[in-house]
C-alpha cells in the first residue's frame, strides 16, 4: 500500500488540532487557532510520519517510550505548564477527546456514504464537530439567568479603570494565601486593558511559566486553586486599587484593595461576564 507523506502529515496535523481545539472549547480557553496549538499538531503528525518512514512501530518497547514523550511535550507545548496529575489528565482528555472524535467521522463518513476521507471532508467535519461542541457548552451555560448574580463591575488600577459584567459565583471561595484575602477572578483580555504594553508582556510571560517574583513591578503572585472535577493549580493574582458593584443599579460597593487572580480563558462561554465575583465580596 503506498503512502503519500504530505498526505499522510496533513491528515495527522489536521487531526491533531482538531482535537486541541475540541479540548480548549471544554476547558474554555480561547477558541482561536495559535502558535502553540499549531506547533504541537504539527509535532504529533511529524512523529507520526517518522513513525512510518523509520519502521518504529516494530520496536514496542522505543515505540512506547517516544510515544508517552511526544504526548507530554504536545501537551506541554499546547497548554504551558502543568503538574504531573494535570498531564496525566490533559493527556487522558486529548486521548478520549480523539478516540470521540474519530467515532464521529467514522459515523459522519458512513451517513454520507463516502468510501475514503479526504481532507475537504476533514475540514468540513472539523467545522461541524466545533460547532456542536461549542453548542453543548452554550447550552450547558444557559442555567445562568442574564439578571441572578449579575452585577455591573468596575475595575481600578493603576490609575486607569476598565468597565465590566460581573457575576456573583457561590463556588468561588478563593483565598490569597499570605492575607487570606478573598480573590476575585478575572479575564487576561479584561484586565490587560489597563496594562502599558511593556506590562502586558511582562504579564503574559508570567502567565506561562516565568516566576510572577521576576516582574516585582506589578506585584504578581501565585493564588493556588482547586476546582471540582478538576486538577490543582495556580492564578498569577495582582492587587487591584479598588473595585466597584453595582448592586441592582441603586447603591455601589466598593472594595477597596482587593485581590484579582487573572484566568487566560473565557469565564462566560457566551460571554455573558468576564468577572467571577468571590462568594463573600457582600459579606466584606
Amino acid at each position: 500500500m503506498k503512502i503519500y507523506l504530505d498526505i499522510f502529515f496533513a491528515v495527522n496535523f489536521l487531526m491533531n488540532l482538531l482535537v486541541l481545539e475540541i479540548m480548549n472549547i471544554f476547558l474554555k480557553k480561547r477558541l482561536i487557532v495559535n502558535v502553540r496549538s499549531i506547533a504541537a499538531a504539527a509535532l504529533g503528525a511529524l512523529f507520526a510520519g517518522i513513525v512510518i518512514v523509520c519502521g518504529i512501530r516494530s520496536r514496542l518497547i522505543i515505540f512506547l517510550i517516544l510515544y508517552v514523550f511526544v504526548s507530554c511535550l504536545m501537551i506541554r507545548i499546547a497548554f504551558g505548564k502543568t503538574t504531573v496529575r494535570g498531564m496525566a489528565g490533559y493527556i487522558a482528555g486529548y486521548y478520549l477527546s480523539g478516540i470521540c472524535t474519530a467515532g464521529f467521522l467514522m459515523f459522519l463518513k458512513g451517513v454520507a456514504g463516502i468510501k475514503h476521507i479526504s481532507i475537504i471532508f476533514l475540514l468540513l467535519a472539523a467545522v461541524l464537530i466545533l460547532f456542536f461542541c461549542e453548542k453543548m457548552i452554550s447550552m450547558r451555560s444557559r442555567g445562568i439567568s442574564s439578571g441572578q448574580n449579575v452585577y455591573p463591575v468596575r475595575i481600578s488600577y493603576n490609575g486607569k479603570s476598565v468597565a465590566a459584567t460581573g457575576f456573583l459565583d457561590t463556588g468561588n471561595r478563593l483565598y490569597e494565601p499570605v492575607s487570606r484575602e478573598m480573590v476575585t477572578i478575572v479575564e487576561f483580555s479584561l484586565f490587560a486593558k489597563m496594562l502599558s504594553d511593556k506590562e502586558r508582556a511582562d504579564f503574559s510571560k508570567a502567565m506561562h511559566g516565568m516566576e510572577p517574583e521576576q516582574f516585582g513591578k506589578l506585584l504578581l503572585r501565585y493564588i493556588p486553586f482547586h476546582s471540582l472535577g478538576k486538577d490543582n493549580g495556580y492564578l498569577i493574582g495582582v492587587r487591584a486599587d479598588d473595585m466597584e458593584i453595582r448592586i441592582h443599579g441603586k447603591k455601589s460597593l466598593h472594595t477597596g484593595k482587593v485581590w484579582l487572580g487573572i484566568c487566560d480563558r473565557f469565564l462566560s462561554a457566551e460571554g455573558g461576564y468576564e468577572v467571577l465575583l468571590n462568594s463573600g465580596i457582600f459579606k466584606k
